[in-house]
């Protein structure tokens, strides 16, 4: 079980550290219905949440706010970005954006622009912070073992509970607006992606995931049947190997690209057909359900940083298709 700390989520802000910027190994409603999935094992042992009472009643949350949560022992920080021209008690669609080792949801909120899009779309955005807090050290997130080898080792995984993290988040935010549990999404990025893969595999209240530079493990301790994914790679990534997801490129010893584990899982054709996007292009599989839809996109020259990012950050590719921009459009077309 969590507790939220409402007297700390009404008004907490932290100051951002300042750091020297040094680039480690692997840069990284009605009721609620959320869940937890199990622990980083991949053990089923979902339940449903307790019902949350009514939702969107609190005001003066909305645009960027910053927040705690107390669960599982540890106060957990993130971010959420409320669109603040929508109806608070208009269900809608929430998107879980998860960071790289060393970086923090603010980075995600600069990088990939999902503010602009929130507010078009009308979408919820959570930012969270990894387990050590905003640009820690320590491994941010639950990623499974086993999971495809960065350059520099084995990726480590968090020891913490992710799972009643983003369940914490997901009561909290509707306490400011209502949202969509039929649309709630995983996007991340390094470390991130490699814990939206995880999302995908193992929670139910998922509907589809985004992974962007990371990689998984075999998918055969899933839980769930299969999910819509997307998936990005820089084809000149020097952290995370492109193999780990595109099944074009030079694999990993010992394992399955992503994009084929997810294909074989979800019952797509081991065909595919190509469309061209701006510095790289989709690969998109046959035969797929509608439900298991499954696309990787890939860009040229690109190394380890977000598609189409915003502002000068090194995780930020300006000169491509925007990822943030394909994912929303796949979710769309595939998991709506």
């Amino acid at each position: 079980m969590h507790t939220i700390l409402e007297d700390r989520c009404f008004a907490y802000v932290y100051s951002r550290p300042v750091r020297a910027f040094v680039l480690l190994v692997l840069v990284a409603c009605g009721s609620s219905n959320a869940v937890s999935a199990g622990d980083a094992g991949g053990s089923d042992t979902s339940v449903p949440f307790p019902d949350s009472g009514p939702c969107g009643m609190r005001s003066g949350m909305r645009s960027l706010s910053h927040r705690m949560v107390h669960v599982a022992n540890l106060d957990r920080t993130y971010l959420v970005y409320l669109p603040p021209m929508v109806d608070p008690q208009t269900p809608i669609p929430l998107v879980f954006m998860m960071h790289g080792y060393t970086m923090s949801g603010q980075d995600m909120y600069d990088v990939t622009g999902y503010n602009t899009l929130a507010d078009s779309e009308h979408i919820a955005v959570a930012y969270p912070d990894g387990e050590g807090g905003p640009n820690s050290n320590s491994a941010p997130w639950n990623v499974g073992s086993n999971v495809c080898s960065s350059f520099f080792g084995p990726p480590p995984s968090a020891t913490g509970d992710d799972n009643a993290f983003l369940d914490a988040m997901k009561a909290e935010i509707s306490s400011d607006q209502c949202l969509d549990a039929q649309h709630v999404y995983v996007s991340g990025f390094s470390m991130g992606g490699y814990f939206s893969h995880e999302a995908g595999c193992m929670r139910p209240d998922i509907r589809a995931v985004a992974p962007h530079s990371g990689g998984t493990h075999s998918l055969t301790a899933c839980t769930n049947a299969r999910r819509p994914i997307i998936i990005f790679h820089g084809l000149s990534d020097g952290v995370i190997p492109v193999g780990c997801d595109d099944p074009a490129s030079p694999p990993v010893q010992g394992v399955t690209p992503s994009a084929t584990a997810w294909a074989a899982k979800n019952g797509c054709a081991t065909t595919m057909h190509k469309i061209t996007v701006r510095g790289g292009s989709c690969e998109i599989y046959d035969g797929c359900p509608t439900d298991g839809q499954v696309e990787i996109c890939t860009f040229a020259g690109m190394g380890h940083c977000w598609a189409g990012g915003a502002g000068t950050s090194l995780f930020a590719c300006g000169g491509y298709e925007s990822a943030t921009q394909l994912e929303w459009q796949f979710f769309k077309d595939h998991a709506w």
